[in-house]
Protein backbone atom coordinates (compact mmCIF):
# COMPACT_ATOMS: atom_id res chain seq x y z
CA UNK A 1 0.00 0.00 0.00
CA UNK A 2 1.31 3.34 -1.09
CA UNK A 3 1.79 5.89 2.35
CA UNK A 4 -0.12 8.72 2.23
CA UNK A 5 1.86 11.54 1.30
CA UNK A 6 2.74 9.61 -1.96
CA UNK A 7 -1.06 9.10 -2.50
CA UNK A 8 -1.34 13.19 -1.89
CA UNK A 9 1.31 13.49 -3.91
CA UNK A 10 -0.31 11.63 -6.98
CA UNK A 11 -3.54 13.51 -6.51
CA UNK A 12 -2.40 16.67 -6.58
CA UNK A 13 -0.14 15.80 -10.12
CA UNK A 14 -3.12 14.15 -11.24
CA UNK A 15 -5.62 17.51 -10.28
CA UNK A 16 -2.52 20.21 -12.18
CA UNK A 17 -3.17 17.81 -15.10
CA UNK A 18 -6.85 18.12 -15.36
CA UNK A 19 -7.08 21.51 -14.46
CA UNK A 20 -4.51 22.06 -17.62
CA UNK A 21 -5.84 19.69 -19.88
CA UNK A 22 -3.19 17.33 -20.14
CA UNK A 23 -3.85 13.49 -20.99
CA UNK A 24 -0.38 12.03 -19.75
CA UNK A 25 0.57 12.09 -16.35
CA UNK A 26 4.73 11.57 -14.86
CA UNK A 27 4.20 10.33 -11.30
CA UNK A 28 7.89 9.39 -10.07
CA UNK A 29 8.39 6.41 -11.21
CA UNK A 30 6.19 5.91 -13.85
CA UNK A 31 4.31 7.62 -16.89
CA UNK A 32 0.31 7.29 -17.52
CA UNK A 33 -1.93 8.46 -20.49
CA UNK A 34 -5.35 8.73 -19.55
CA UNK A 35 -7.71 8.46 -22.70
CA UNK A 36 -10.55 11.11 -21.37
CA UNK A 37 -10.90 14.12 -18.65
CA UNK A 38 -13.72 11.24 -17.45
CA UNK A 39 -10.73 8.55 -16.71
CA UNK A 40 -8.68 11.13 -14.72
CA UNK A 41 -11.29 12.25 -12.49
CA UNK A 42 -12.33 8.51 -11.99
CA UNK A 43 -8.74 7.99 -10.65
CA UNK A 44 -8.88 11.09 -8.98
CA UNK A 45 -11.77 10.05 -6.90
CA UNK A 46 -10.03 6.45 -6.42
CA UNK A 47 -7.00 8.41 -4.80
CA UNK A 48 -9.40 10.47 -2.66
CA UNK A 49 -11.05 7.14 -1.15
CA UNK A 50 -7.52 6.06 -0.69
CA UNK A 51 -6.39 8.89 0.81
CA UNK A 52 -9.47 9.02 2.63
CA UNK A 53 -8.86 5.76 3.85
CA UNK A 54 -5.01 5.86 4.56
CA UNK A 55 -5.89 8.66 6.70
CA UNK A 56 -8.87 7.30 9.10
CA UNK A 57 -11.31 9.68 7.36
CA UNK A 58 -14.21 9.15 5.15
CA UNK A 59 -14.30 11.15 1.88
CA UNK A 60 -16.19 14.45 1.50
CA UNK A 61 -19.29 14.50 -0.51
CA UNK A 62 -21.83 16.50 -1.83
CA UNK A 63 -25.03 17.46 -4.08
CA UNK A 64 -25.72 19.91 -5.69
CA UNK A 65 -29.30 21.15 -6.70
CA UNK A 66 -30.73 23.63 -9.33
CA UNK A 67 -33.69 25.00 -9.40
CA UNK A 68 -35.27 27.42 -12.00
CA UNK A 69 -38.90 29.01 -12.33
CA UNK A 70 -40.10 27.91 -16.20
Amino acid sequence: MLQLTELQSMRDTLQRAIFSGTLRVQFSDRAVEYTTVDNMRKALADLDAAIAKASGTTPSSFSLATHSRD
